[in-house]
């Protein structure tokens, strides 16, 4: 379709971005490869850590911008952490206040005013051909219906988690439908969206009557690159279970796995899950209710260039899923980071939905919420690890490919392609 100037607007994005949106990074890279122009505007959030931090090139501008802090609201609980008294309602009132104050996210309006002041001054010095917005944080939407609207450009708007009608999202009600609306207003102005699961595409189509187009997530070879040679197993001895990404307290949660663990017996013995991340201890108190704190090991957060490895090295890779039928059309990118990996995938949460069809169909491993298919599925992988001399064997490397975000991406070009009449 020809070199474009494309202005990427994403506040998740390299090196201060979350592991989870990695993807941002590897599309900018995939568009200058491609020979477009990619100015993005980001956010500074806190220290650089290192992902994709090789994205060096005369063809990709990146403009960081720094994001106020609100002031904390008064009264305002941990995520995680049950009060020992009902709030008072004047706390309630301050803390709804301080929500609605930084709707839908903690990047507006400071972040989103200065995104679109950005790009106007952009717009002028060089002109783009389409503004791109990927989030969450949705902030990036609001500032690219803003950009698109006082350049005439077209928009393309990447919902990598839905924003309105999204099962995650749990406010105080008021507040809830007001970010709905608030989604619904900005997004309908968008010339063409992108997606990440069927079922998101088919809400974003039914919301928005305008063309979707389901572009999965999915691994980069560059990211296992240096990792192919298979690196010492973390422990010989016993089958090293590794999470690597968030737990969400009370929906994506370990405790299937510590459930078959406790009925492992002696085995038990045999079997170590470190856990790379804990929400407000959270973990703690499933460890304690299952009693297997002789078998389960909790660290800090490492880089991502540093957590590769680990999961190169380990056993078996853990994804949480929250077994309720909202998971259903949920598929976090952590998986396919595990794929990438090519380690055996245990997934708890119900044995229904898109990411759970992924592991079965692939035959990446076990994908169930029953702790007794579990623990046979631990003494079926100790076996394989005694066999194979100390490590469970890699899956299959063609099977993985067919999860390469090369794909993904073909497809948004295609997109892009559609959006400025170019197909």
């Amino acid at each position: 379709m020809g070199s474009l100037r494309i202005l990427f607007i994403s506040p998740n994005f390299p090196p201060y971005a979350q592991a989870g949106a990695a993807r941002t990074g590897a599309l900018a890279r995939h568009w200058v490869e491609q020979g477009h122009e990619v100015t993005v505007i980001g956010a500074r959030i806190g220290a650089a850590n290192g992902i994709h931090s090789g994205l060096d090139h005369e063809h990709l501008t990146a403009i960081m911008l720094p994001v106020e802090k609100l002031p904390a609201a008064e009264g305002k609980p941990a995520p995680s952490a049950a009060p020992d008294k009902p709030a008072s309602r004047p706390s309630r009132l301050r803390r709804w206040l301080w929500l609605s104050r930084q709707m839908p996210d903690r990047f507006h309006p400071h972040w989103t005013r200065r995104a679109v002041d950005t790009a106007r001054g952009l717009c002028l010095a060089k002109g783009f051909d389409l503004v791109y917005s990927s989030g969450p944080p949705h902030s990036a939407h609001i500032a690219a219906q803003k950009i698109a609207a006082q350049s005439g450009l077209p928009w393309v708007c990447e919902q990598r988690d839905l924003w309105a009608d999204n099962p995650y999202i749990d406010r105080q009600p008021v507040l809830t439908t007001l970010y709905n609306r608030l989604g619904r207003q900005v997004q309908r102005h968008a010339d063409a969206f992108v997606a990440v699961t069927e079922t998101a595409a088919g809400e974003l189509a039914a919301q928005t009557g305008k063309a979707v187009t389901l572009a999965r997530n999915g691994w980069d070879g560059a990211d296992f690159a240096e990792l192919e040679d298979v690196p010492a197993p973390l422990d010989p001895e016993r089958l090293t279970i590794i999470h690597a990404g968030l737990i969400y307290a009370e929906r994506r949660d370990p405790k299937a796995l510590f459930e078959a663990i406790a009925m492992l017996g002696e085995d038990r013995s045999r079997v170590r899950a470190v856990f790379y991340h804990d929400e407000y201890g959270f973990l703690d108190q499933r460890i304690a209710e299952y009693g297997v704190a002789d078998c389960v090991e909790m660290r800090e957060f490492l880089p991502r260039s540093e957590i590769l490895r680990v999961e190169r090295q380990a056993d078996v890779l853990l994804m949480c899923r929250w077994p309720d039928p909202a998971e259903d059309g949920v598929i976090p990118g952590k998986l396919f980071e595990y794929i990438g990996a090519r380690r055996p995938i245990l997934a708890t949460g119900l044995e229904s939905g898109e990411a759970a069809a992924i592991v079965r169909e692939g035959g990446f491993g076990l994908a169930t919420q029953d702790a007794g298919r579990i623990a046979e599925q631990l003494r079926a992988w100790i076996e394989a690890k005694d066999e194979g001399g100390g490590r469970v064997p890699d899956l299959p490397a063609e099977t993985a490919r067919g999860y390469t975000r090369d794909r993904a991406f073909a497809d948004i070009d295609a997109a892009i392609a559609r959006t400025l009449g170019r197909i």
